[in-house]
């Protein structure tokens, strides 16, 4: 029997060894499933403020063409001036043709007249010469005065067309400067919408890659108990009051073939392990910002031994690395105790039975568990 419990012990004890070892080099891994799509998130978020950086430049830009647009307009409303007043010019201009035109009739009309004067002469020969000769003088007076009017509004005519081609000119500049920053603005319009457009596109990726980190979260988090209040949690525990077996042995007596039996205790010793099972409670957390594993203090509740309801436990509890608690405290057992007056290694008359009674002691235990979803955890990886 004493042999079977220390082989159990062992066996008890390299379990446990290897569950550390194994989730020591399990936790030196990566543990989280969702790192993936963090890098997908975080991808995602530059390509976003990649292209927010450009929304801005088109924003910049859409506004300097907006203020370019508005001095376009007020060129417009210059090219209506401007035009009307080559409209004036040329009113002014066929004002003044029409002026050397009428000048030149009179010119006409005058060397007419000119000419009626000579024939006059020539037909009447009792006119005075002085009066003939003054006629013509005054006539020929009149021509250059014409010539010279006709010379000044032909400078003027010569001035307004220079001055309608200058406004021509500007008028052309101006319009090709016009259609071209429309143009610019047209480009810059549809660049602006199609970045709008794949804006929107990489916002909807977003929301569904963010809702499916959040279900990969969730998941994880549940998998892992690193946000339970309270953890079902199973392990070893060591006490320091085995539950004493009593025995009766029969010893021979000087030699002899007579017998004598005593009271022994088969399980005895200053250290035993229960497998325990119960419930650790978190008072404290202790996880730091952006730390890898959870730790946090609580307190333990537990049952252990052979009668569950015989044996409790119940102390302060250290969780590490997500799954493991460290516990210690009192364990609370009801003992099978020899009765009053009795000892171990007294003697029994024969055909006695071990004079027995119940009693409730309280011993000092240490114990290392782990989440039952410890198990399903390592099943996932």
């Amino acid at each position: 029997m004493k042999k079977r419990n220390f082989a159990s012990l062992i066996s008890s004890i390299a379990v446990v060894c290897y569950l550390v070892l194994f989730a020591d080099g399990l936790f030196a891994q990566e543990m989280y499933p969702e790192d993936s799509i963090e890098f997908e998130l975080s991808s995602l978020r530059l390509e976003i403020e990649d292209l927010n950086s450009q929304i801005e430049t088109l924003k910049t830009n859409l506004s300097v063409q907006k203020e370019r647009n508005k001095e376009l307009h007020l060129i417009n409303d210059t090219l209506v001036v401007v035009n009307n007043e080559i409209k004036q010019q040329l009113s002014e201009k066929n004002a003044l043709l029409e002026e050397k035109i009428r000048i030149l009739q009179q010119k006409e009309i005058l060397f007419a007249e000119k000419e009626q004067v000579y024939k006059e002469a020539i037909s009447t020969s009792n006119i005075d010469k002085a009066k003939i000769e003054g006629l013509v003088e005054a006539k020929n007076a009149s021509i250059e005065g014409k010539d010279k009017e006709i010379s000044l509004l032909q400078k003027s005519i010569n001035e307004k067309e220079t001055h309608i081609s200058t406004k021509d000119a500007q008028l052309r500049q101006i319009s090709e400067e016009r259609d071209r920053y429309f143009n610019m603005s047209d480009t810059l319009r549809e660049q602006l919408k199609a970045a709008q457009i794949v804006i929107m596109q990489r916002e909807e990726e977003l929301k569904y890659t963010r809702k499916r980190a959040e279900e990969a979260e969730e998941k994880v988090l549940t998998a892992t108990n690193r946000k339970k209040k309270v953890r079902v949690i199973q392990g070893l525990a060591m006490h320091f009051a085995p539950m004493p077996d009593w025995v009766i042995r029969p010893r021979g007596v000087n030699s002899s073939e007579k017998y004598v039996n005593y009271i022994e205790n088969a399980n005895a010793g200053a250290v035993d392990f229960d497998l325990v099972v119960g419930a650790s409670v978190m008072l404290f957390d202790l996880t730091k910002p952006n730390q890898r594993f959870t730790q946090d203090l609580g307190i333990y509740v537990g049952f252990g031994g052979n009668n569950l309801f015989k044996n409790f436990y119940l102390g302060p509890s250290y969780k590490f690395l997500d799954f493991f608690h460290l516990s210690a405290g009192v364990k609370i057992a009801n003992y099978t105790v020899l009765a009053d007056g009795y000892e171990a290694g007294d003697e029994l008359p024969p055909g006695w039975a071990i004079p027995t009674s119940k009693k409730w002691i309280v011993t000092p235990y240490i114990s290392l568990s782990f989440d039952l979803d410890f198990i399903s955890y390592i099943g996932k990886k």
